[in-house]
C-alpha cells in the first residue's frame, strides 16, 4: 500500500495524516520505541521539540493529546505521577474503528438528507414553481390553467391548495368516494381530511356521496361505533349541516372527483384509495365536463340515502340515553 492510497483510505474514515494530532501521535510512537512502555508528557514533548520544525507550545501538545484520547487512539494512566500515556497497534486500531464508525454515521445522515432532497424534488409541483416565477418577474398573478397531477403527495397538495383554502360563505364542495369515507376518525385522518374539516369549520359545505358498496350492518351498533371514534369537528359539521353524507342505494360508477362549486374540480384517475394521478380542471378550460360532473352528482344526490340524517338521529338517541342514565 502506497502512502497516497493509505492517505485516501484514512481520509474516507475521517483521519488525515496532516493534522496536528497525527504529528503528536507519531512523536508518542517514537517515544514508546525508546522507552518500551508508557510515556510521560515530558518525553512526548521532548520528542516533538527534537524535530527540525518549529517547536509547538505545551498547551498545543496537551490539546492534541486530549483529542487523541477522546478519539480513543491512546490510553491514559492517571493513577501515577506524572500521568503516563500509551499508544500501541491495539489503541490505534480502536481509534481507527471509532473514526470509521463516526464517519459511517455522518455518511448515513448525509444519505438520508439526500433522499429527502430527492423526494422533495420529485414532489415539487412545477406548475406552482412556474406560477411563482411568473408572478415575481411580472408582478401579477398568472392565470391558472388545467393540468395533469402526478404523485400521491402532489395530488394531496393540490386538493388542499385548490379546494380547502379560504372558503367563502355559500361554497359547496362536492365529492364522490367509497364507503371508507365513514372512516373519518382522528387516528386515520391525513392532511387532506384535516384540511377539509377545518374548511368546514370555516364555512365550507361538503356534500360527500358514497357510491361504492356500503358495508353490511349499518345499524345502531355500527353508527354508535362510528360516532365514538369520530372527531368533534365531524360531529359538529354533521349537526350544523355543513358536512352532508349520502349514499347511493346500489354501487354506482360515476365521476370520481372533488369539485368546488362549479369553478374547478380534481378528477381522479383509477380506483386506488389514495390516488397518485389526477387531472385539475378549471371550468374556463372545459365547461361541458365540469357542468356534466356537477349535474351527474346532483342527480345521484337527490336519490341517495341521507346518511347525515341517520347519524343525527343516532346522536339524538345517544344523548337521550345519556340523560336518562343520569336521572
Amino acid at each position: 500500500m502506497t502512502v497516497e492510497s493509505l492517505s485516501l483510505d484514512l481520509e474516507r474514515i475521517g483521519v488525515h495524516l496532516s493534522t496536528p494530532e497525527i504529528r503528536v501521535l507519531g512523536a508518542m510512537l517514537r517515544a514508546v520505541n525508546e522507552t518500551q512502555g508508557e510515556i510521560t508528557f515530558q518525553q512526548i514533548y521532548a520528542n516533538i521539540t527534537s524535530e527540525k520544525t518549529k517547536a509547538p507550545s505545551k498547551a498545543w501538545v496537551y490539546k492534541c493529546i486530549s483529542n487523541l484520547e477522546s478519539n480513543q487512539f491512546i490510553t491514559v494512566n492517571r493513577l501515577g505521577k506524572p500521568r503516563s500515556y500509551k499508544a500501541t497497534v491495539e489503541t490505534i486500531m480502536v481509534g481507527l474503528t471509532n473514526s470509521q464508525s463516526i464517519q459511517k454515521s455522518i455518511l448515513e445522515d448525509e444519505r438520508k438528507e439526500l433522499l429527502e432532497d430527492k423526494e422533495s424534488l420529485e414532489d415539487t409541483d412545477m406548475q406552482d414553481v412556474a406560477n411563482v416565477i411568473i408572478g415575481i418577474m411580472t408582478g401579477r398573478k398568472p392565470k391558472l390553467t388545467s393540468g395533469h397531477i402526478e404523485g400521491r403527495d402532489n395530488v394531496r397538495l393540490a386538493m388542499i391548495r385548490e379546494l380547502c383554502g379560504s372558503p367563502s360563505p355559500g361554497d359547496v364542495l362536492r365529492l364522490t368516494e367509497g364507503a371508507n369515507l365513514l372512516e373519518l376518525d382522528p387516528a386515520s385522518s391525513g392532511p387532506v381530511e384535516k384540511a377539509l374539516l377545518e374548511a368546514v369549520q370555516n364555512g365550507l359545505t361538503i356534500r360527500a356521496l358514497l357510491t361504492s358498496q356500503i358495508p353490511q350492518g349499518q345499524g345502531p351498533a355500527s353508527l354508535a361505533s362510528f360516532l365514538s371514534k369520530t372527531s368533534s369537528l365531524v360531529v359538529q359539521g354533521i349537526l350544523e349541516g355543513r358536512l352532508q353524507l349520502r349514499a347511493t342505494p346500489q354501487p354506482t360508477s360515476t365521476y370520481r372527483m372533488v369539485c368546488l362549486n362549479k369553478e374547478k374540480m380534481i378528477l381522479f384517475m383509477g380506483k386506488a384509495p389514495y390516488p397518485d394521478s389526477a387531472a385539475l380542471i378549471y371550468r374556463d378550460d372545459n365547461p361541458p365536463m365540469v357542468d356534466d360532473a356537477v349535474a351527474t352528482f346532483e342527480r345521484l344526490w337527490e336519490s341517495a340515502i341521507d346518511i347525515s340524517a341517520i347519524l343525527k338521529q343516532a346522536m339524538a338517541s345517544s344523548a337521550k340515553s345519556d340523560n336518562e342514565s343520569l336521572e
